[in-house]
């Protein structure tokens, strides 16, 4: 996703343009005052998919799930579709 940088000055005066830019254009807006980063707007669906993926990183369950789907792929634990399909008849 790109990311975009306005001055808060520069928010001022497009918001519309800018907020359709963070929604339409699915861009991030990084917002600086005198260089600095202050704050962001972000498309509300991608906002949901980064709390959605927050959320399931916070849960050790599901890390553990990705830690062991790793080394069950280093180790060649791995099935091709044909295969799985045949498990599951």
């Amino acid at each position: 996703m790109e990311v975009k940088t306005v001055s808060t000055m520069e928010l001022r005066a497009r918001l519309g343009e800018i907020l359709n830019e963070a929604k339409y254009g699915r861009k991030f807006i990084l917002i600086e005052r005198q260089g600095k980063p202050m704050a962001a707007l972000v498309n509300i669906e991608e906002l949901e998919n980064i709390l959605e993926t927050l959320a399931e990183l916070s849960n050790p369950a599901y890390l553990e799930s990705i830690k062991e789907a790793r080394d069950d792929y280093r180790k060649g634990r791995v099935y091709t579709l044909e295969e799985l399909e045949k498990m599951v008849r």
